[in-house]
C-alpha cells in the first residue's frame, strides 16, 4: 500500500466563520476568526507527529515544524504588541523569545512538543491578541514605528500571511519527514457562517 493510500485526511478546509463575539469591529473579529481557522489547520498538520517528525530539518533546510510553530506564536505576540502599543508581559515574551530570528535571520532550535507548541500558540491568541483587539472598534488608526508606520487591520492581515506562508512551509515539511495527509474540503466550499 502506497504512502498516500495510508494518509490521514487532514481537517477540512473551510471558510464559513464568523467573527468571534465581543469583537467591536467586524473586520478585526473576521480576521481573528481567520487567524482561528489558520491556527487549527496548522495544529491538524503536527499534532499527530512523533517528535523526530516535529524536529525534522531537511538536508540544505534550516527550520522544523516545531521551530515554525513557534514563530508564528512570536511573531503573533510581536506584532499585535506593535500594533497596539502594549507591552507582551515578561513571562509570556520569555516563553516566546526562542521563536524569534536570531542576527543571522535563522530561528534557534526547539524541542518542544505538539501539544506545549498548540498551547503556547493558543495563549498568545487567547490571552494576548483577543483580549487587545476586540475592543478596538478603529482598527485603521496608523500608528508610528520604529521600522514602519502600522495600523492594527495592516497587523491582523499580515498575521494572515505569516501564518498561511509558514503553514505551507510545515505541510512540505511533514510530507518530507513523517506521515502523509489527505487534504480535504468541507461538505460545502462556502463564505461566512452557515
Amino acid at each position: 500500500m502506497s504512502a498516500a493510500a495510508d494518509a490521514r485526511p487532514s481537517r477540512p478546509r473551510r471558510y464559513d466563520f464568523a467573527p468571534p463575539a465581543g469583537f467591536a469591529n467586524r473586520d478585526a473579529g473576521l480576521a481573528v476568526a481567520a487567524l482561528d481557522e489558520a491556527s487549527l489547520r496548522l495544529f491538524d498538520m503536527f499534532e499527530d507527529l512523533p517528535q523526530e517528525s516535529l524536529h525534522f530539518v531537511p538536508p540544505e533546510g534550516t527550520n522544523s515544524i516545531a521551530m515554525l510553530a513557534l514563530h508564528l506564536a512570536f511573531g503573533e505576540a510581536y506584532w499585535i504588541a506593535r500594533g497596539t502599543g502594549t507591552a507582551v508581559p515578561d513571562e509570556l515574551a520569555a516563553a516566546l523569545r526562542p521563536g524569534g530570528q536570531d542576527g543571522s535571520g535563522e530561528l534557534p532550535n526547539s524541542r518542544r512538543t505538539p501539544a506545549e507548541l498548540i498551547e503556547l500558540c493558543r495563549r498568545v491568541r487567547e490571552t494576548f491578541t483577543k483580549p487587545l483587539v476586540a475592543p478596538l472598534a478603529e482598527i485603521d488608526v496608523e500608528r508610528p514605528s520604529d521600522k514602519l508606520p502600522l495600523t492594527v487591520r495592516g497587523v491582523l492581515y499580515h498575521q494572515l500571511w505569516h501564518w498561511t506562508y509558514h503553514s505551507g512551509q510545515v505541510g512540505l515539511l511533514r510530507r518530507l519527514s513523517g506521515p502523509r495527509m489527505k487534504w480535504v474540503f468541507a461538505q460545502k466550499l462556502t463564505g461566512g457562517p452557515e
